[in-house]
């Protein structure tokens, strides 16, 4: 059963291992190990060896090894030990070892091969079936010359079992080979506490040898048709019972002793008389118990191949075409898929595809309805559940995938649904209960407004048992399409699919990046892999991991790679000769990769924010966010300090499940209170659009509160959602603007208080909208009119003027009467509440520049320049662009009338063509608009306002 060395190979193995940590200068850990099985050679070598796994691609992965847990190496000595006990192995060998890591799920050799994308249930049948002797080890040229020659060829099994009857002898246990196993029926030894797999002879399957049919009575187990079988499906033969029956003494040293009868599934035709009669009803709790009958042929002979037994496997699972067309024309075979390695490996969700198991097992409601939100995983754990019953489940059952949509293809005549489910309640009755069905998607099946008369049919095949299945759907399709209807509703048992955690998705993106990577021919930095899965769960809170961030490797790999395609055509197109030789001489180009500015990218298109913002790399930005809204906004500087200060903070990361920020500004009309929040879209957003403005004297009765988040079910406009909730979903990162705050009524206040609070507003489609990328800015006029009333007084007679009020004193003003406008609840939850003072002169007059600035801008678009006097400055101002009381708007309309006018005549009559300039100077008091030559000197009248 194992090579005559192997009496001293956990040792060998051990110190072998000992030696690579040494030399990488590495802690020891089980992934030195498995690197030592791939350099020792021998079978555990071979199988390592045919899946591309060599010690420095296994020595790779070391860096999972922080937290492998106490002793790893003793414990996988120790598992080993164990494995060729339950083996009757006389010494632990390298198979052993393998076995034992592959066992151990905290085990970093473990992580190892299902990072490197190997298919453990595949790796563990192999390894299980060379160290139980199914197949012959594969004979590498280099063992033939160690063991001394070419193997001998041994004789066929039947033959040689012939042979020894003719001869009369008996046959010898310890030399007649055993019947092939299957690896996937797993039992324990009494006993012992690993499980081996047991021999379970099959009908039909593999390339079975068939040996002469003993005598009825002389201890050969016979068999008959259960009920419900027929030709082409081979239903349960025997049941599980052990060889010994408990209380009766065991053999101390028989081979077989840590085995078990078992039971094969075989859905492949078999011809057989008995199996030909026609099927009996099966009964309506449980299929019915199979008989003992005619024994059935091994599964393959001993000497069968890796391939051949992998084709047998396959077999048992193969749905015969004759005998269930319904099943084979309509599902796909999951079972069978899973056998074949089709199925992609699924990390963690154990604990939910256990619950899963557990409620398949249950005697009544066992249907298990796999419940989360969209893109959580719930088919994946599904496809982890058939993978489960094919490979380590005691009965391997099959699970068949139906699509609700073809299943409800084509029957628009009346009966045809009804008869559709009726061929696949009977196919599955006659399977004996084997079958489980998938339903991916039981709102599409069950809410289709299908017929009444076919679904009762199913509701019936569930509750008498006949059916089972498993069912997946989101919170909002159980409760419109399963809870409503309580007698459904009771015939399955909710599993709860929670969105996993960052570190658990981290590890699933480590998994799929092998494949996802193959077919776009590149790989995916761990950085690439982080920053997905931060990303999207910090910019992207509408969907869920790990599809999410799954979608977003994916167009990234997408994007890359055609990026990369299109370079190299260009510059094949573009390379001379010359350059195409000394290109020979280049050194090779590194593998493609996708980084964190790939996926950056992606997110920034997706999310609708700056690559920079996401990089970090504008954090000189950040710093200096003062300079940035300054540009934009003229005095208030006080203000604007407390503003980045919250931003900042924000961009730190130090921030709850709030929005970045949330301000009120106070102030009187006109001094930027607008302006200030355009000023946070650019800065943050790198775009002044970036913001959703609400003006909320239009929200001044109860009800509009439906206008923001959308009319409730039943009312018109249900389906159209809020002007706020829809504005938010579509773009989460942006400015949303509150104008006029005091104006709205105190209901539509209130319910912005879980906004502030707690950075969420469900919407009336009862959709939950996420508002912790957004910046919240109210603005007000709330006690502008006292503050307005206050310089009013101090500016009669010979007292001081307005400019001697100080801002604290109006500021006090402006806030208490916020305070007693606004609801407590609502004010106390606001980041900053900022008062901004009156605009000086001096404030009016820089905001003059800037707009002449600006209009300057427009100017040089036709080719003309405009020159601003110094002197027009303060004429704009005395022309009735500065009022304390009205702030920067008299200005824009001062300008508009003074100098927009005046120059768009002269362009209208032709006097201002491309190469001229304007001259916007002062005569005799008033502001002129002059047509100039570039020189400087006058070329037409003066056009005087």
């Amino acid at each position: 059963m194992t090579s005559p060395r192997s009496h001293a190979e956990l040792v060998t193995l051990r110190k072998l291992a000992q030696d690579l940590a040494a030399q990488r200068k590495e802690r020891l850990s089980s992934v030195h190990l498995l690197a030592a099985i791939a350099l020792s050679g021998g079978p555990a070598a071979d199988l390592l060896r045919d899946r591309r796994l060599d010690d420095e691609a296994l020595l790779k992965a070391t860096r999972s090894v922080d937290d492998e847990g106490p002793d790893p190496i003793g414990r996988a000595m120790g598992g080993a030990r164990d494995v060729a006990k339950r083996a009757t192995a006389k010494e632990p060998a390298a198979l052993h070892l393998l076995l034992a890591l592959l066992s151990d799920r905290s085990s970093a050799a473990h992580r190892a091969l299902t990072q490197s994308g190997v298919d453990l249930g595949r790796l563990r049948t192999a390894a299980l079936q060379i160290a139980l002797g199914v197949v012959q080890a594969r004979r590498t040229p280099a063992r033939l010359l160690q063991d001394g020659g070419a193997p001998e060829t041994p004789p066929a099994p039947a033959a040689a079992t012939t042979a020894r009857r003719a001869r009369g002898e008996a046959a010898d246990p310890a030399r007649t080979p055993r019947a092939p196993r299957t690896s996937q029926e797993l039992r324990p030894a009494r006993g012992a506490g690993v499980a081996i797999p047991e021999p379970r002879p099959a009908r039909g399957a593999g390339v079975a040898v068939p040996e002469p049919r003993p005598a009825r009575g002389a201890g050969a187990p016979e068999s008959r048709p259960a009920k419900g079988a027929g030709p082409g499906v081979t239903v349960p033969l025997f049941p599980p019972t052990p060889l010994f029956p408990p209380g009766r003494p065991r053999p101390a040293a028989a081979p077989a002793d840590a085995l078990a009868a078992a039971e094969p599934i075989a859905l492949t035709p078999t011809p057989s008389p008995a199996s030909s009669a026609s099927p009996a009803p099966a009964s309506a709790a449980s299929p019915a118990a199979p008989a003992p009958g005619r024994p059935l042929p091994p599964l393959a002979p001993p000497t069968a191949t890796s391939a051949a037994a992998s084709a047998a496997l396959a077999a048992r699972f193969t749905l015969d075409r004759a005998r269930f067309p319904a099943l084979a024309s309509l599902g796909h075979n999951l079972s069978l898929a899973a056998v074949q390695g089709e199925l992609e490996p699924i990390v963690g969700r154990e604990h939910e595809i256990e619950q899963a198991l557990d409620v398949l097992a249950k005697r009544h409601a066992n249907n298990p309805c796999l419940l989360g939100p969209a893109g959580v995983g719930k088919t994946s754990v599904a496809r982890g559940v058939a993978h489960r019953l094919a490979f380590d489940e005691r009965e391997p059952r099959v699970v068949v995938e139906l699509v609700p949509s073809e299943l409800l293809a084509g029957t628009g005549a009346r009966g045809a649904l009804s008869e559709r489910l009726s061929a696949l309640r009977s196919e599955v009755r006659e399977a004996g209960g084997r079958v489980i069905l998938f339903i991916d998607g039981l709102s599409e099946l069950f809410g289709s407004g299908a017929l009444d008369e076919a679904m009762a049919e199913i509701k019936l095949a569930l509750a008498r048992g006949e059916l089972t299945m498993i069912g997946t759907a989101t919170p909002e399709e159980y409760r419109k399409s399963i809870e409503v209807d309580p007698a459904l509703a009771r015939r399955f048992t909710i599993v709860e699919i929670d969105e996993p955690e960052e570190d658990e998705a981290f590890l699933l993106l480590q998994s799929v990046a092998v494949g996802l990577g193959a077919h776009h021919g590149l790989a995916f930095t761990d950085e690439a892999l982080a920053s997905a899965v931060a990303w999207s769960v910090r910019y992207l809170p509408g969907r869920a991991l790990p599809d999410k961030a799954l979608s977003i490797l994916d167009l990234a790999g997408a994007r890359t790679r055609r990026r990369a395609s299109s370079a190299s055509r260009a510059s094949r197109a573009s390379r001379t000769s010359h350059a195409a030789h000394a290109a020979l001489h280049e050194p090779a180009q590194p593998a493609r990769q996708v980084g964190p500015a790939e996926v950056a990218e992606v997110v920034s298109e997706l999310a609708d924010l700056p690559v920079e913002r996401l990089l970090e790399t504008d954090r000189e930005r950040m710093l200096s966010l003062e300079t940035l809204l300054a540009e934009n906004v003229v005095g208030h500087g006080e203000a604007l300090s407390r503003i980045a200060r919250v931003l900042r903070r924000n961009a730190a990361g130090l921030r709850a499940r709030r929005p970045i920020g949330s301000f009120l500004l106070l102030g009187p009309t006109g001094v930027g209170k607008t302006e200030t929040a355009k000023a946070i879209a650019e800065a943050l957003f790198h775009s002044p659009d970036a913001m959703t403005r609400l003006d909320f004297s239009e929200y001044a009765e109860s009800h509009a509160v439906a206008r923001l988040v959308g009319a409730p079910p039943g009312y018109v406009g249900h389906e159209a959602g809020g002007q706020l909730t829809e504005a938010v979903r579509r773009r989460p990162y942006q400015v949303v603007l509150l104008d006029e705050i005091e104006k709205a009524h105190r209901d539509v206040l209130e319910a912005f208080l879980q906004v502030f609070d707690e950075g969420r507003l469900t919407d009336g489609r009862g959709r939950r909208v996420d508002f912790t990328n957004t910046v919240l800015v109210m603005t007000s006029n709330l006690g502008a009119a006292e503050a307005g009333a206050l310089r009013s007084e101090r500016s009669v007679g010979f007292a001081r003027s307005s400019s001697a009020v100080s801002p604290e004193r109006l500021g006090e003003t402006m806030l208490s009467a916020a305070r007693a406008a606004l609801p407590p609840e609502l004010y106390n939850r606001i980041d900053e509440v900022l008062c901004f003072a009156p605009l000086t002169r001096a404030d009016v007059a820089e905001i003059t520049r800037r707009l002449l600035g600006g209009l300057e801008r427009e100017l040089e678009a036709r080719g003309v320049e405009l020159e601003v006097e110094p002197e027009a400055i303060d004429a704009l101002l005395d022309a009735g662009g500065f009022d304390p009381e009205l702030g920067a708007r008299p200005m824009k309309r001062t300008i508009a009338r003074l100098v927009e006018a005046p120059l768009a005549e002269l362009i209208l009559r032709g006097q201002l063509e491309e190469g001229s300039a304007a001259l916007v100077g002062v005569e005799q008091g008033e502001v002129v608009v002059d047509a100039i030559a570039r020189a400087g000197e006058r070329r037409y009248a003066a056009c005087s306002s």
